[in-house]
Formats: C-alpha cells, sequence, structure tokens
C-alpha cells in the first residue's frame, strides 16, 4: 500500500510540475509580448497579386456580404479575382455569385469537408498568383483589407489576419466570440509582437500558391486550417498573425450547432497531432523555438486546462494533500487569473459592470464545456460528418446585397 501511495504522490507531482511549468511558460510570453511595441510591417516591393477563395455550402442568405465587401476593396483591380466555389450547393449561393461579379466554380457529388471545396478551387483558379487567400461565407472584411495584407506578405509564406467576432446580441455567440477576442488579446497578439507565429483560422488568411497547393493535397483531416498550420511548422515555416486590419466571423447562435461544430474541431485536432506532432517535436529539439510553441499549443490549446489542472492543485495543497510547495502552486494561480484579469480590465476586453462580470461568467462556462467535448470527440474519433451550421446574420442588410447586382 505504501508503494502505491508513493507512486500516487509521485504522479500527482509530476502531474502539477508540468501544468506550472506550461502555466509560467504561458504567462512568460504573455507579459514578454504585451510589454513590446506591435509590429508594423513594411510594404512589399511590389504589391503581390490575390486569388480569394470563397468555400461555400448552401450559403445564399449570407454570401453576399463577404462578396460585396471582397469585390470593393481599395486596391488594383487588376490583382485580384474572387471565386466562389459552390461545394455540394442545392440553393441560389452560385446565382448570388454571378449576378455580383465572382467567379463561380460548381462542385457538386463531391466528398463532404472544406479541404475537397478547397481542392477543386485551386485546380480551377489556374496559375498566375502569388498568394491564395481562403474565407468563410459568413465572414466580412473592411475596404483597406487587402492592401493591409498585402503589406504583411513581404517575406512570409503565410499570414493570419486577426479575427474578430460579428457584433450581436445572441446569448450563446457573444459568449464564444468574448473567447476569440480573449485569445486575440492574450495569446496571439503578444506572440506577433515577438516574431513568433499563430495558427490558420479559417478564414482571412493568405497562403503562397504553390506551397498551399503542396500542403492541401495531403490533407486528410477534418480541420483543414490546422493541418495546414501543423504541415507549415513541420516545414519550419511559420503563420504570421497580422493585426493591422481584421476579419468579422460568425459565431454559432445554437446550442446544438456549437456542440457539434466544437466536436469535429477537436476529432481533427487529434487527427492533426497523430500525424504531425512528431515532425514539429523533432524540429522543437533541433532548437526551433516556433515549433516548440506551436507543438505545446498543439498539446494544450487552451489554458483552461492548465487553469483548471493549477486551480485543483491549489485546493488540494490547501487541506495538506501531496503536491509542489504552496508558494510554488500561488505563483501559478497568479498567473493563470489575476494576470489575465488586470490585462483584461488595461485593455478593456469587457466592461466594468454586471454586464461585462456576466460575460466573463458566461465565457468561462462555455469553455468548461472543452471537457466533455474532448471526451466525446476521443470515443467518436470516426465521425466524419460534416453539419452546416445555422447562419443568423442580418437577413435586411444581406437581402439588399443580394438585389444590388454586380460591384462597382
Amino acid at each position: 500500500m505504501r508503494a502505491v501511495l508513493r507512486t500516487a504522490r509521485a504522479a500527482i507531482i509530476a502531474a502539477e510540475a508540468v501544468a506550472v511549468g506550461i502555466s509560467l511558460y504561458e504567462s512568460a510570453v504573455m507579459v514578454a509580448g504585451r510589454s513590446r511595441e506591435p509590429r508594423v510591417p513594411a510594404p512589399p516591393p511590389r504589391l503581390p497579386r490575390f486569388a480569394l477563395m470563397i468555400c461555400a455550402r448552401n450559403e445564399e442568405r449570407v454570401v453576399g456580404g463577404i462578396l460585396e465587401t471582397l469585390l470593393r476593396q481599395d486596391y488594383p483591380t487588376a490583382l485580384f479575382d474572387v471565386f466562389l466555389v459552390a461545394h455540394n450547393c442545392t440553393d441560389g449561393t452560385a446565382d448570388v455569385a454571378r449576378r455580383l461579379g465572382a467567379w463561380v466554380i460548381d462542385a457538386t457529388d463531391t466528398p463532404p469537408g472544406k479541404v475537397e471545396a478547397m481542392r477543386l478551387g485551386l485546380d480551377a483558379i489556374g496559375e498566375g498568383y502569388d498568394f491564395i487567400g481562403v474565407f468563410d461565407a459568413d465572414s466580412r472584411v473592411p475596404q483597406g483589407f487587402l492592401r493591409a495584407a498585402a503589406d504583411a506578405t513581404d517575406g512570409e509564406q503565410c499570414v493570419q489576419i486577426e479575427t474578430v467576432p460579428h457584433r450581436t446580441d445572441d446569448w450563446l455567440a457573444t459568449g464564444y466570440g468574448l473567447g476569440r477576442r480573449a485569445r486575440n488579446l492574450f495569446w496571439w497578439q503578444p506572440r506577433a509582437r515577438l516574431g513568433m507565429g499563430t495558427t490558420v483560422s479559417g478564414s482571412g488568411y493568405f497562403v503562397r500558391t504553390e506551397l498551399f497547393r503542396e500542403i492541401l493535397k495531403d490533407a486528410h483531416t477534418m480541420t483543414e486550417d490546422l493541418e495546414l498550420t501543423a504541415g507549415l511548422y513541420a516545414r519550419g515555416e511559420r503563420v504570421s498573425f497580422v493585426s493591422t486590419t481584421t476579419i468579422e466571423v460568425e459565431e454559432p447562435h445554437r446550442f446544438g450547432a456549437s456542440l457539434r461544430q466544437r466536436s469535429r474541431w477537436v476529432r481533427g485536432h487529434f487527427a492533426v497531432v497523430r500525424s504531425y506532432w512528431k515532425p514539429i517535436g523533432a524540429r522543437a529539439v533541433r532548437g526551433d523555438l516556433r515549433a516548440f510553441d506551436i507543438g505545446l499549443y498543439l498539446l494544450f490549446p487552451t489554458r483552461v486546462m492548465t487553469r483548471s489542472a493549477i486551480s485543483a492543485a491549489w485546493l488540494l495543497k490547501l487541506v495538506r494533500g501531496p503536491g509542489l510547495p504552496q508558494p510554488l502552486l500561488t505563483l501559478a494561480m497568479l498567473a493563470e487569473w489575476a494576470l489575465p484579469a488586470a490585462i483584461a480590465v488595461r485593455a478593456r476586453l469587457v466592461p466594468l459592470s454586471i454586464g461585462g462580470l456576466e460575460a466573463a461568467v458566461r465565457h468561462g462556462l462555455l469553455n468548461l464545456l472543452w471537457f466533455p467535448i474532448g471526451l466525446w470527440a476521443l470515443v467518436t474519433p470516426g465521425n466524419r460528418s460534416w453539419d452546416p451550421v445555422p447562419r443568423a446574420a442580418a437577413e435586411e442588410e444581406l437581402d439588399a446585397v443580394i438585389t444590388t447586382g454586380p460591384a462597382a
């Protein structure tokens, strides 16, 4: 029995040491990054030519918004084309795109999954483009979006524009939207200031054309964005995070749709870890800090994991249980709770009000759902269903876009 207790004690201490080490590393990166001024990219020697690809499946009600904002960009019209891949559509998505002036690629009777749509799109787009830009149908971009993206491409293989949530009063969407803004504030912006990398976020990213073709041909998971990310870091490249402009994306407004979407993401995440962590880990061992950082992200993609572990360890120590010394656990607790709270207040992530407190609590509760979602994804690894997420964008505005005709 004593041997069992000693083994259990050693296991607890080892687990706590891992959690504390990761927590302090993440906090150090956050503090070091936020202490630096944002990097302002220098304009490239020549403007790149873009192929802007929208992958859409029955998005008639919302696709007009992204088409309109892309086609009206403040960027030389000879240097970009807009393509829409109508992937297994049974509505008027393709008709809306043609009416507004985009090139339409009809993809019918093809397997589900965004990666299939992108492959078909790349085959149809042809040559002559420096970068491929990928967008979801429910996204929106400002008028100077392409100009800012072009300024950030010099010397880069892939850039991801900062994603922000649509403005909405919906309870669920605002909760997840706060999580997106928090991740930008605590995770990606500090890394960008330190010259580190980010992940591809599914919409609003640009990849050099030939590299995109090469990596995409072997993609096999249900999370093509994370797989593209892993493929780049396994080659010694990075995804550059750009905050000089933003792209608005929509969060699910229905709880069931949210759970299905996130279950698919987690299954894809596990598949990417199995396929890519070994080559990324090998690069990390050879001293590639960016590979180390993204490899750590693949294993611990959210701080709710370390926050939960350290909080449990601190409480266990409080009742005189086994574990690391109390002062070290208290330091980690401050790094997990007090430090982000101070940064959030200073950055005005949420208002200092009852409403702000309610939003923070809601965000925390939604974060805890990742644990049951992860368990469900573990026991259903073969599920490759791809359910469309119901859209809830402002239909009055989009109806007006649909009927305006081709963009000027």
